[in-house]
């Protein structure tokens, strides 16, 4: 035969007050919204906003030199072959 089953004695755990208190609606100490102070997440970004900038100006100038490139090629190409057209056609 089935053993027979055992009734469970686990009761449910008591809900504290303690439990129920979230961190985040802790009020923080009173501070200005338009204060300045330089952290060192400032200085991350200080120093993240030069290296987007400084990779900008590098791209562009880059781009200026490609294009002078192309540039300087089309004009070499253009002075030796020139297109002649006639001067006058021969009618049929």
């Amino acid at each position: 035969m089935a053993a027979p089953k055992k009734k469970s004695t686990k009761r449910p755990a008591k809900k504290t007050a303690a439990q129920h208190a979230h961190r985040s609606l802790v009020k923080s100490p009173q501070q200005q919204f338009f204060t300045f102070r330089i952290t060192q997440q400032t200085v991350y970004w200080l120093i993240l906003c030069g290296l987007v900038l400084a990779l900008g100006i590098w791209v562009t100038s880059l781009s200026v030199r490609v294009q002078a490139i192309y540039d300087q090629i089309e004009i070499d190409r253009g002075a030796s072959t020139t297109l002649t057209t006639p001067l006058h056609s021969k009618k049929q």
